[in-house]
């Protein structure tokens, strides 16, 4: 659905600015193929580096989520071990995992309190307390304990590569140099020349895709869905035993 809008509005996008370049020329005694080069070159620069770091932070992000829900779906498969209260792991998961995947919001524990690593702490307390347990369940609680002390740490970095999104500041410069491009198109003269108009309008509509590539890059929607929807959702089925 999201894929159909984004063509839907680039073959908008193109169609508008063929029929602008092909009806409208500025006239200007200044050389402004010059100007259109170098913010051509400009833009490129600054939009290939924002791309290439955003995607970098998806995939560093993408990794640590599965591994924060690998850890999950593995404390709720041992915690099997106690018996009956693995219901309890079950109902901290889904507190966790449900508000994520109706918003479709991965960032979700972290701008709003989230208590999923404190309840499992706490589960281990109280089940265990200062029961005697058998070997295999002191070999499981060490395992869950381990997997929790991860967690910490993959939360500590997924909170830091969220706030590395492109500042507002960058934002301007791109929307800068993309309207100086624009204006030096338009310059150029095409008007009543189609060719050069459809060329001009291509040209218009793929600097915006590129800064809507983008700016769903900074959000990390990059295929059309949340990042580590899957895994999350595997997650929730597990738990449910469809898998």
């Amino acid at each position: 659905m999201q894929k159909n809008r984004d063509i839907f509005t680039i073959f908008i996008l193109f169609a508008l600015f063929s029929v602008l370049f092909y009806n409208f020329t500025l006239k200007s005694e200044a050389d402004f193929k010059l100007f259109l080069t170098i913010a051509t070159f400009l833009f490129a620069i600054f939009s290939g580096f924002f791309i290439a770091r955003q995607g970098t932070r998806y995939g560093t992000i993408r990794d640590l989520l599965t591994k924060f829900d690998g850890n999950m779906s593995f404390i709720y498969r041992v915690s099997g071990h106690f018996g009956e209260v693995q219901k309890e792991v079950a109902e901290i998961l889904r507190k966790h995992y449900t508000p994520i995947l109706k918003l479709k919001a991965w960032y979700y524990p972290f701008t709003h309190k989230t208590t999923i690593l404190t309840d499992l702490h706490s589960f281990c307390q109280r089940v265990v307390g200062e029961k005697n347990l058998a070997s295999l369940q002191g070999a499981v609680l060490a395992q869950i304990m381990i997997s929790l002390r991860e967690c910490q740490g993959l939360r500590k970095n997924m909170i830091a590569l969220y706030e590395e999104r492109v500042p507002g500041s960058q934002w301007f410069i791109l929307v800068l140099l993309i309207f100086v491009i624009l204006i030096s198109l338009l310059i150029v003269p095409s008007q009543f020349e189609i060719f050069s108009s459809l060329l001009k309008g291509i040209f218009g509509s793929l600097l915006v895709f590129v800064l809507m590539f983008l700016r769903r890059l900074d959000r990390l929607e990059f295929f059309g869905g949340m990042v580590g929807e899957n895994s999350a959702r595997d997650v929730l089925n597990i738990i449910e035993g469809k898998r």
